[in-house]
């Protein structure tokens, strides 16, 4: 038997005058799909996120909107206080996990962008801080999230919060099927 790791939390960010953090809301949603839609854009070469939908635009309004005003999950902003102008965005639902394994759920960490000019100074660290304190509100203790393989500053800052590897997403396309002949 495996012994359990010790539940490391993600140190409490510093007072930074710099950004708050809020939990967005539907008067938030072109702030969230201008973010949201950055992420994907930003990851253009990934073999997943590489490949954006040509609606994905209006499609991501109708999504965004539908997430935003559900009570399963929630989308923090890392905002200027000056102006309210967002600087980053991270969501966070309740995963439910395999009935064989534990945890039963999860908090399932997604959508974490910050904005280029705002990166390390604290930013993922405090949107991290909020979807932790709404899991263990809700009883989960484990925190889970996908970290596109091709964004090293971004895993090496997730590792930095003590998140560790627990397994490898491979993809591999199909060619198209021959065509069938009629008899």
């Amino acid at each position: 038997m495996r012994a359990a790791r010790p539940a490391r939390s993600a140190p409490a960010p510093p007072a930074d005058p710099a950004f708050a953090v809020r939990r967005a809301t539907s008067a938030d949603l072109d702030h969230v799909l201008a973010l949201r839609l950055a992420l994907l854009r930003e990851h253009g070469g990934n073999p997943v996120y590489g490949r954006l939908h040509r609606e994905a635009p209006s499609r991501a309004r109708t999504l965004f909107r539908d997430q935003l005003a559900s009570a399963a999950e929630v989308t923090w902003l890392a905002v200027r206080p000056d102006d309210d102008a967002p600087v980053g965005i991270l969501r966070c639902m309740e995963g439910r996990g395999s009935p064989l394994l534990d945890p039963p759920r999860y908090g399932y960490v997604a959508s974490v962008y910050v904005v280029p000019d705002a990166r390390r100074a604290g930013v993922m660290r405090a949107l991290l801080a909020e979807a932790e304190a709404w899991s263990r509100e809700r009883g989960l203790d484990e925190l889970r999230l996908h970290a596109a393989s091709d964004n090293a500053g971004g895993v090496a800052a997730w590792r930095a919060m003590g998140f560790a590897v627990a397994e490898h997403l491979l993809v591999r396309p199909l060619e198209p099927a021959p065509a069938r002949r009629r008899r």
